[in-house]
C-alpha cells in the first residue's frame, strides 16, 4: 500500500461547505483524471491546539489505511479578541490491490478564533458525513460538558479522551467520570484504559485454568509499580480488579513516593494494594497478586522491552510462564483501538467508578 498526501494549506479564509466539498474532490483527482474513492467509514472531530496539529495530522494519515474516515480537525482559540476562520483541506490517499485502486480520506483543518470558536458544532456538523458514526477526540486531556451544554458532545456517537495527558490526573478522572454519569452522555473511551488491555487480560489469564480460579478468593495483597506519568493507568487498573472482584475502598492513605496503599474490603477478607511510581520507561513494570497461600501470580515489563511476562510462583519456585508481545502502545495505536468500539464500555465505567471511589478515601 502506498500513500499519498495532498493539500491545499490554511489561508483562504471562510469557505462554504459546498466549497469545501469541491476542494477535496479536487485533491482526490488523480493525474489521469480519474477520481480517488472515498472510502470513508467514520467521522473523525479532533478538538486540538496549534501545537498538537501537526501531530494529530501525522497521526490520521497513519490510520487512513485501517480507519479511513473524514477528519474535521478543530483548532479554536475563544479568547482571541478577533474574529478569524481559515480552512485548510488535504487528503491521503492509499493505492491498494493489483488494480492501483486510490482510496482516500479526508482531513478538514478549521482554523478558529474569536467568539465562533465557543461554537464549534456549527461549523463541525454541515461537514460530517451522513450515515457514518461520528467519533469526537480530545488529545490534549481537554474534557467536554454534558451533550445538554456541550453542543460538541452532542454530535458525537463516542468521545475518546486521555486522562494521562494532563498532569491533574486526579480531577481528570474525576471529570470524566462525571462526564460518564449523565444519561445523555455517548459511549466515552480513554487512550489510558485502552492501554491496559493487553495487562487486563495477561492478569485475567492467569486465573483461567479451573485449578486456579479458587486463588482469586485468597488474595491478600497487590503491588503495581508504574512510571511517574502513568498515574491514570495504575488508578483504573486498582479500579478495574477491584470492581470486577467485589472489593469495596474502605481507605487510601498517600507515601512519601507519591505512591499510594488503598485498604479494600474483599468477599473473603481485606486486601491491601500498593501503587509505587517506578522510574522506568514502561508505563507499567510490574504487576504482582499474593495469596495467602504459598502462590504469587505477577505480569511484568523489561525495560525497553516491547515483551511481557506472566508467571505463577509456588514460595520461589516458577510453575508457569509465558511471554506475550505487547504491541505498539503509542497514542495513534490506541486510537485505533477506540476507533473500533462504538457501544459503552460497561467495564471501562465500572473500573472509572471505583478508581474515583478510591480517590474519594
Amino acid at each position: 500500500m502506498i500513500g499519498e498526501s495532498r493539500a491545499i494549506p490554511e489561508g483562504g479564509g471562510a469557505m462554504s461547505v459546498a466549497e469545501i466539498e469541491r476542494g477535496l474532490a479536487r485533491l482526490r483527482a488523480n493525474d489521469d483524471g480519474t477520481l480517488g474513492a472515498r472510502a470513508s467509514v467514520l467521522n473523525l472531530i479532533v478538538v486540538t491546539d496549534e501545537e498538537s496539529a501537526e501531530g494529530v495530522a501525522r497521526i490520521i494519515n497513519e490510520l487512513s489505511g485501517r480507519y479511513p474516515s473524514r477528519a474535521l480537525v478543530m483548532i479554536a482559540d475563544p479568547e482571541e479578541g478577533r474574529t478569524n476562520l481559515e480552512i485548510g483541506l488535504s487528503v491521503f490517499c492509499n493505492t491498494r490491490g493489483g488494480a492501483g485502486t486510490n482510496v482516500c480520506a479526508e482531513v478538514v483543518t478549521i482554523h478558529v478564533e474569536g467568539p465562533p470558536a465557543e461554537h464549534l458544532e456549527s461549523l463541525a456538523g454541515p461537514l460530517l458525513i451522513p450515515d457514518l458514526p461520528v467519533f469526537l477526540w480530545y488529545p490534549n486531556g481537554d474534557i467536554p460538558a454534558s451533550p445538554r451544554c456541550d453542543g460538541m458532545a452532542a454530535l458525537a456517537g463516542r468521545i475518546v479522551l486521555d486522562t494521562g495527558a494532563v498532569e491533574d490526573t486526579e480531577g481528570s478522572l474525576r471529570a470524566v467520570a462525571e462526564l460518564v454519569s449523565y444519561e445523555e452522555t455517548p459511549a466515552v473511551g480513554d487512550l489510558q484504559w485502552a492501554a491496559l488491555s493487553t495487562w487486563r487480560s495477561l492478569v485475567a489469564d492467569l486465573f483461567a485454568p479451573p485449578e486456579r480460579a479458587c486463588e482469586l478468593g485468597k488474595i491478600r495483597r497487590v503491588e503495581v509499580q508504574y512510571a511517574p506519568d502513568a498515574r491514570s493507568r495504575a488508578l483504573l487498573f486498582s479500579g478495574w480488579l477491584s470492581s470486577c472482584l467485589g472489593w469495596r475502598p474502605e481507605s487510601a492513605s498517600r507515601a512519601e513516593n507519591g505512591g499510594r496503599e488503598l485498604v479494600f474490603s474483599g468477599p473473603s477478607g481485606p486486601v491491601t494494594v500498593r501503587l509505587t511510581p517506578n522510574e522506568s520507561d514502561a508505563a507499567l513494570r510490574r504487576v504482582r497478586i499474593f495469596c495467602d497461600d504459598e502462590y504469587t501470580f505477577e505480569v511484568s515489563r523489561s525495560r525497553e522491552s516491547t515483551d511481557a511476562r506472566s508467571a505463577v510462583l509456588r514460595g520461589d519456585e516458577v510453575v508457569g510462564e509465558r511471554t506475550v508481545h505487547l504491541g505498539p502502545s503509542d497514542t495513534g495505536a490506541l486510537l485505533g483501538e477506540e476507533l473500533r468500539l462504538v457501544g459503552r464500555d460497561e467495564v471501562y465505567e465500572a473500573a472509572l467508578r471505583r478508581a474515583v471511589e478510591i480517590l474519594g478515601r
